[in-house]
């Protein structure tokens, strides 16, 4: 097949018409290497070939304008170009190429990604590397970012979360608020001995205004249907199961 000639495109592309009436857009990366503005002619299977290279460089310019707008795992980039039915030898070429280039970092990546965690969010440590599990990227590569999440760091937010919990609870026994704080930091990545460091640290006291308005409401319920001691023995149930003890009450 005789080349015909060449017309210059945006973003680095050049289309290439043949004398069989078929027309196909290159990258410069191509044109230069199999160097088509020599050439003269071009058999099929050296199409095929150049073609087959060309989505190569398709794939790695689509992933580059992802890039560009946000950084991203090796593995997340795997998953969008398969997703876009890009083939492994494409994929393959494209995360090699771009982790030459420094665009493609998993250590790097979990560093900002620590970092940004710490300060924008409440998440602890164990969450963060879930977080950077699902994302596909190795302990082996997270591992000395998530040392900037010290155990005195991991401390003080906790003393933190808790002060701002205990400040917003207006329903809950001390014992019962104690069980759903442990509960909800250990939920939020953070390590179970910590938090009861610093749980037996703080002096958590009944609230009787919380115990008074919490009898009242289920005094005022349970009274339609129970009287005398069963209905006593309803409420102390109720409010021991609640946290409360009431044999002051």
């Amino acid at each position: 097949m005789k080349i015909e000639k060449f017309k210059k495109r945006p973003n680095g592309l050049y289309t290439i018409y043949l004398d069989n009436f078929n027309s196909y857009d290159f990258y410069e990366e191509i044109i230069l290497k199999y160097e088509l503005l020599i050439t003269k002619t071009i058999e099929e299977d050296e199409l095929n070939r150049i073609i087959k290279d060309n989505n190569n460089y398709e794939s790695y310019y689509e992933t580059l304008k992802v890039l560009k707008r946000t950084i991203k795992t090796k593995e997340e980039i795997k998953r969008l170009l398969t997703d876009k039915k890009y083939n492994k030898e494409n994929i393959s070429f494209t995360i090699t190429t771009l982790e030459k280039q420094g665009y493609i970092n998993d250590k790097n990546y979990s560093k900002s990604y620590v970092h940004n965690s710490i300060i924008t969010t409440n998440k602890g440590p164990k969450k963060i590397a879930l977080e950077l599990e699902k994302k596909g990227v190795e302990p082996s590569d997270y591992s000395e970012a998530l040392e900037e999440y010290n155990t005195s760091l991991e401390k003080e937010k906790i003393e933190k979360l808790i002060s701002k919990k205990i400040k917003a609870n207006h329903n809950k026994s001390a014992k019962v608020l104690k069980q759903k704080l442990q509960v909800d930091l250990i939920n939020n990545g953070f390590s179970k001995d910590i938090i009861k460091e610093v749980l037996n640290s703080l002096n958590i006291e009944e609230n009787d205004d919380i115990m008074k308005k919490e009898y009242q409401k289920y005094y005022n319920k349970l009274s339609k249907k129970y009287k005398g001691k069963e209905l006593e023995y309803k409420l102390k149930q109720k409010m021991y199961s609640l946290g409360f003890n009431i044999n002051n009450e």
